[in-house]
C-alpha cells in the first residue's frame, strides 16, 4: 500500500512539474523567472496627517527608472511573525513590502498600527515610473 500512495504522489508531483491542467482545466504551476536583480530603487518616505481626521500616516514614494513597460510593482504587509530577519519577532512592528522585477524587494519597517483600509492609496506613473503608497493609521 505503501509503494501505490508512492507511486500516487510522484505520479502528482510530475503532473505539477510539468504544467497539466488539473481538474478544473487550470494551470496550477507557476513559472518563476530568474531574474538578475539590479539593486534597490530610490525611495523618499514622508510622515502626512489628514487635516480633517487628524489621522497620521505615511507616504512612499519608489523611483523605478528601469522597470520593464509591463511589469508593475506591488505590495505586501507582513506581520513580525512571518518575517525572519529580525530575531526575536517584535510585535509592536509590522512591514511593508515593495516589489518590482528587476529590482530587489524593499520592505520597511512600520509600527504595527491598524491600517485605515478605506483610506488607503496606491498608484504607479508609468510615464515617470514612479510608485506611491500612502498608509494612514486608525486612531
Amino acid at each position: 500500500m505503501n509503494l501505490a500512495r508512492r507511486a500516487a504522489q510522484d505520479r502528482e508531483r510530475e503532473r505539477l512539474r510539468t504544467g497539466a491542467a488539473d481538474a478544473s482545466g487550470a494551470n496550477t504551476v507557476t513559472v518563476k523567472k530568474n531574474v538578475v536583480k539590479i539593486g534597490r530603487p530610490g525611495y523618499k518616505i514622508t510622515k502626512i496627517r489628514d487635516p480633517n481626521t487628524k489621522q497620521q500616516g505615511l507616504l512612499f514614494q519608489l523611483e523605478y527608472s528601469e522597470i520593464g513597460l509591463d511589469v508593475v510593482p506591488r505590495y505586501r504587509f507582513m506581520s513580525a511573525f512571518e518575517q525572519k530577519v529580525d530575531m526575536p519577532h517584535d510585535r509592536r512592528f509590522q512591514y511593508l513590502l515593495v516589489a518590482a522585477e528587476p529590482y530587489e524587494t524593499c520592505g520597511f519597517k512600520i509600527e504595527a498600527k491598524e491600517i485605515d483600509q478605506r483610506r488607503f492609496f496606491d498608484y504607479y506613473d508609468k510615464d515617470t515610473k514612479e510608485y506611491f503608497l500612502q498608509v494612514l493609521f486608525k486612531k
